[in-house]
């Protein structure tokens, strides 16, 4: 399965479920059929340019909303994200990093 085509389907679920709408009324309210709006959610197909449209103007969502998959990693991949990004600084920057980082250990 595309992993974009999870991601993006996942966005539009919480997009869904933080309006409190099941797939019938959700799918109603942008123009689609629900068994369209289930493939979306699981990843199974994009949604259309006018699907996303109409999902930004009836719900008051940006672009970002739909394309910022970031928090949206495990935990492992998060992890070692973090790590290579703290391998590739330079030691005064890695020490305001541990600093930081202490902040979160209590």
């Amino acid at each position: 399965m595309d992993n974009k085509k999870k991601l993006i389907g996942e966005k539009i679920k919480e997009i869904r479920k933080k309006n409190n709408l099941t797939q019938d009324k959700f799918s109603e309210q942008i123009g689609i059929e629900p068994p369209s709006l289930s493939n979306i959610e699981n990843g199974k197909s994009y949604p259309s340019m006018l699907t996303v449209l109409n999902i930004m103007d009836k719900f008051n969502a940006s672009p970002i909303d739909f394309f910022d998959f970031e928090y949206l990693k495990s935990e492992a991949e998060l992890e070692t994200e973090i790590f290579e990004i703290i391998k590739r600084q330079p030691y005064d920057n890695k020490k305001i990093i541990y600093r930081l980082i202490r902040q979160f250990a209590v």
